[in-house]
Parts: C-alpha cells; sequence; structure tokens
C-alpha cells in the first residue's frame, strides 16, 4: 500500500510542475485533510490497536483525545483489563506526534511509560493528550540539532464520569525519519 503522504506530495509536485499554483492547496493539505486521514487511519497502523477497538475521537496540533471501549477488553472480573489501558496510555501519542509535527520529517519513540492503576473502570475510558507550541517548538529545535529529543506526556484516563482510573507517564525520544 503506497504511503499517503508521499502519494499526496507527488500529486502536488506534478500540479506544480505544471505550473499550477498549489501553495494554498499545500497548506488546506497539512491543516485539515492531513489531520483527518491520521485520525481515520491511525488505528489500523498497528493490528493489536485495531482490535482493541480503540478510536481517535479528536485531533489537532497539540492535542489528541483517545477512547478505548469497555466491550472487548475486560479482564476475569469484569473491569477493563490493565493491558487495555496500558494500550490506551501509549497509543495516542504518535497520533498527537504526527498531527503536530506532519508524518514526513520525524518518528516517536517510546522509550519508557509508568502507569498507577487509581480505580477499576467499569465503562469506556478515554484519554487526552496536549503539547504545548513551545515544547513542540523546543522538540523540533532539539531533534534538528541533536539529531534526537527526549519528552514526556502526561495522561489521565478517565472513566464516562470523567473520574481518573488511571494516570499514565510516557517518556518518548523524536528522531528523524529516515528516508
Amino acid at each position: 500500500m503506497p504511503d499517503i503522504a508521499d502519494l499526496s506530495q507527488r500529486m502536488l509536485d506534478r500540479a506544480r510542475a505544471a505550473g499550477l499554483p498549489v501553495d494554498r492547496a499545500e497548506q488546506i493539505y497539512s491543516d485539515r485533510i492531513q489531520p483527518r486521514l491520521i485520525q481515520s487511519l491511525s488505528r489500523f497502523v498497528i493490528p493489536f490497536v485495531r482490535r482493541s477497538g480503540v478510536r481517535v475521537e479528536a485531533l489537532e496540533s497539540g492535542r489528541v483525545v483517545c477512547r478505548m471501549p469497555l466491550k472487548g477488553n475486560v479482564n476475569h472480573i469484569g473491569t477493563m483489563y490493565a493491558g487495555a489501558l496500558f494500550t490506551l496510555a501509549e497509543f495516542p501519542g504518535g497520533p498527537l506526534m504526527l498531527a503536530t509535527f506532519g508524518m514526513r520529517r520525524y518518528i516517536p519513540i517510546v522509550t519508557s511509560l509508568d502507569m498507577a492503576f487509581v480505580k477499576a473502570a467499569k465503562t469506556d475510558v478515554t484519554i487526552e493528550l496536549t503539547m504545548t507550541p513551545t515544547e513542540a517548538e523546543r522538540i523540533e529545535a532539539e531533534t534538528i540539532a541533536e539529531g534526537k529529543a527526549e519528552f514526556v506526556l502526561h495522561g489521565e484516563l478517565c472513566n464516562n464520569d470523567g473520574e481518573v482510573v488511571a494516570t499514565s507517564l510516557a517518556r518518548y525520544q523524536m528522531r528523524p525519519r529516515r528516508r
């Protein structure tokens, strides 16, 4: 299957070579289409995540919200399985980075993830991860200058009533994507 980013870039390159104005098209793709593609397709990249039923509910530069259904992710006592909660804590970092930095330049690598289970999850669970523009600028500058950058994402996993059922602290490393 062709890479969507490569296919889109080839189309824009052909339009530019034909003398068509593509600056606005590039901006629309970057601001509107690419985040929607990431939101819709990111869960299909990792088969385990797809099987878990996790959904990206909101995605924009610096912010992602994901939901894990209880159905299909229960343990032996009928609450959400700890591994499902772990997946929900780890997965959103990828879409967040893609929406914030684009699909072509960098690749995030999770290096560790600490979880604290606060309360049994008896409903679907959501997590919201955010990154400030200042932190994104630091990560990008450091990745360019040093070839890698370390960063941390804190998450609160909440049930349908907004109660925290778990917290996460994920450490990542950003690296330039190899061509």
